[in-house]
C-alpha cells in the first residue's frame, strides 16, 4: 500500500473517516501518528497527501489534500481469454498496476465453463480488488474491465466497433517483432491458446499474430512478459 486511497463518499466537511484495512495499514504497519502526513489520493480524482487528525484503536480521521494529476494511462486494451480464478485476480492486479484501464475479459473454446461461475467475477470483488492494486501504484483511476461470456458476440459487439487502429494477437505461430505503434489493441489467448477459428475471426478484424518468443508461458507470466515487450 503506497498511497491511501479514499473514495469520494468517504470524505464529508473535508476529512474522512476510515476503519477497515487501510486504518489497520497506518496504524500498524507505518505507526503513524496524530499530524503526520501520508501519501494519499482521492478515487477518480487526485494525488496528494492526508494529514492525520486523529486515530485511536477503531478509526482514523484523515485531511485529505490531492491536487496531483494520477498517471497517465499506457494507451493499450489488453483482451484476455479468462484464465483460472486464482490466476484472473492477479493478472488483473497486474493490469492494473502496469496502467492499463480497459480490459475485456473473454471467453474461448478453450476456457473452462466453470470459471465463469467463481465468485471472483462478481463485480463487487473485481472493483475491490483493482482498488488494491491502484493503493500499489499510485493511481486513483479505476480500470474499466468488461466480462464477455460468448465469444462472437465480443466479437460482433466490441471488435467490430472499435476504432483502435494498431491490433495484436499474441500467438506462437506469428512473427517477432520489436515495435507496437501506439493506440494499440492487445489480445492474449488462455492455457492452450486459441483455436484457429478463433484466430480467423480476430484476424478478420485486422489483428497481427506476433510472437512472443520460443518458450510457452503461462498466462499469469505470459502477461507481464508481453506488456514488457510492448511498453
Amino acid at each position: 500500500m503506497n498511497i491511501i486511497l479514499i473514495r469520494p463518499e468517504e470524505i464529508s466537511g473535508g476529512t474522512a473517516v476510515l476503519s477497515d484495512t487501510r486504518h489497520t495499514h497506518i496504524k500498524n504497519v507505518l505507526k503513524a501518528s496524530e499530524g503526520d502526513s501520508l501519501k494519499a489520493g482521492i478515487l477518480g480524482g487526485g494525488l496528494g497527501t492526508a494529514e492525520i487528525l486523529n486515530i485511536t484503536d477503531t478509526c482514523i480521521t484523515l485531511r485529505p489534500d490531492c491536487n496531483a494529476q494520477a498517471p497517465a494511462p499506457l494507451p493499450v486494451t489488453v483482451i484476455l481469454a479468462l484464465p483460472r480464478p486464482k490466476v484472473f485476480r492477479r493478472v488483473l492486479f497486474g493490469l492494473a498496476c502496469a496502467g492499463i484501464k480497459d480490459i475485456h475479459i473473454i471467453n474461448s473454446w478453450r476456457v473452462d465453463k466453470s470459471y465463469w461461475e467463481s465468485p471472483y467475477l462478481e463485480r463487487d470483488k473485481i472493483d475491490e480488488h483493482l482498488f488494491d492494486a491502484l493503493q500499489q501504484s499510485k493511481d486513483t483511476i479505476l480500470p474499466k474491465v468488461t466480462l464477455h461470456r460468448f465469444f462472437m458476440e465480443f466479437a460482433g459487439e466490441v471488435l467490430e466497433k472499435t476504432e483502435i487502429p494498431n491490433r495484436f494477437i499474441a500467438h506462437p505461430a506469428g512473427s517477432f517483432r520489436k515495435e507496437f505503434p501506439k493506440p494499440m489493441c492487445l489480445a492474449v489467448g488462455c492455457e492452450g491458446g486459441f483455436i484457429q477459428k478463433e484466430l480467423d475471426t480476430f484476424e478478420r478484424y485486422g489483428f497481427q499474430q506476433f510472437s512472443a518468443g520460443e518458450r510457452i508461458l503461462t498466462t499469469e507470466y505470459a502477461v507481464p512478459y508481453i506488456l514488457g515487450m510492448i511498453t
